[in-house]
């Protein structure tokens, strides 16, 4: 085989070793390549399963089943690296053909796929650190066994590469750039402030504690409470509203708040800066608050789950904040809620949103 159709794979391994997290728990690193294997090749059997269930009704199944083999494949290049990395050379793909589509049923080949897989797991177990003959025989028997589910899946092991890849880079970039702010091209009076500091003020009010907004000694926006039963200080959420403007250069509802969404362009008036948007960016903040809860409101973390990122970069789908990586999403969420748990425990105060240096900081309770 031309060595130059492999390429793909031998730079994938590279952008796959430039991104390994788990390299850092050192004896333990190839049992944790192992079960991350394993886990992501359920994902790719789940896949196939709810593909023959659903049929026509899951839509998804192709864009979804890419996503899970490129997972998988991640997993895949880095044992084959750091247990036999000769092997990566030798690897090749099977080209699909109209009759290896009629040939196999999809299940059965996914269970093959399973089956390997689990031999390998197993092997790696049994070996300790992998390095045998009978791991280096089963990752050879894997490959292939993935390439049949490529086949009958009819989804191209080099495009899942590539789609992981971009995935990867969009969440631990290798180096970090924000993108330019979305108004920089209109007037001052329709472009977010690019600094300003806000007072969260709680107040009593029929016995219950609100919210009030104080920017440049005026008020903004309604009085806030926790519209829950359970109180849950979500009444100081428009903190995290201040920081997508902070850190995405995109707020609707800050827009909304200040007055200042781009009327010079009908079209962006109504479609980015308008109600809908105001709704996504609405239930963006209460789904990470709901997760929030459930992780002593991100305490003590450096990172977001992934899921928790890819439902959000799907709640934005079709507006302009969609172009923004995940890793802006990331700090700009972490960084809101430290100021948010400062808030909670101060019963309000102050906080600087600075645009052009991309921060928000809690100053200090009120004066």
């Amino acid at each position: 085989m031309n060595k130059n159709r492999q390429r793909w794979l031998r730079e994938f391994a590279r952008n796959a070793e430039a991104t390994d997290q788990l390299v850092s728990h050192g004896d333990e690193h190839v049992l944790l390549l192992a079960l991350g294997l394993f886990g992501e090749a359920g994902s790719v059997l789940a896949e196939l399963k709810k593909s023959r269930r659903e049929g026509a009704a899951y839509p998804a199944f192709r864009e979804t089943l890419r996503e899970e083999v490129g997972d998988f494949l991640w997993y895949y290049v880095r044992l084959v690296s750091v247990l036999d990395e000769g092997l990566l050379s030798k690897l090749t793909t099977h080209r699909a053909s109209r009759s290896d589509h009629e040939a196999e049923d999809d299940l059965t080949v996914g269970l093959r796929f399973g089956v390997a897989v689990g031999d390998l797991v197993n092997a790696i177990r049994r070996n300790g650190d992998g390095r045998s003959h009978s791991v280096r025989d089963i990752l050879r028997k894997v490959w292939i066994e993935l390439n049949k589910v490529s086949v009958v899946a009819r989804v191209s092991l080099g495009e899942a590469a590539q789609a992981n890849s971009r995935k990867r880079a969009d969440r631990w970039p290798g180096k970090v750039h924000s993108l330019p702010l979305f108004d920089e091209g209109y007037d001052e009076e329709e472009q977010l402030p690019r600094h300003l500091e806000v007072e969260f003020l709680e107040r009593r009010r029929n016995g219950r504690p609100v919210v009030i907004l104080r920017c440049k000694g005026l008020n903004i926006g309604d009085r806030l409470t926790d519209n829950i039963v359970e109180p849950d200080e979500y009444r100081f959420h428009d903190v995290f509203h201040f920081g997508h403007a902070a850190f995405l250069g995109w707020s609707p509802v800050i827009r909304s708040l200040l007055r200042c969404k781009r009327k010079s362009s009908p079209s962006v008036d109504e479609n980015e800066d308008g109600g809908r948007a105001e709704v996504v960016e609405e239930a963006i903040s209460a789904i990470v608050f709901s997760r929030a809860k459930e992780l002593r409101l991100f305490e003590n973390l450096d990172h977001l789950d992934y899921d928790l990122l890819k439902t959000i970069q799907m709640l934005v789908k079709g507006y302009e904040v969609e172009a923004v990586p995940l890793w802006q999403w990331e700090k700009a969420i972490l960084t809101s809620y430290k100021a948010f748990r400062l808030l909670k425990a101060t019963r309000g105060g102050r906080v600087m949103v600075d645009l052009r240096r991309r921060r928000l900081e809690y100053l200090s309770p009120h004066r």
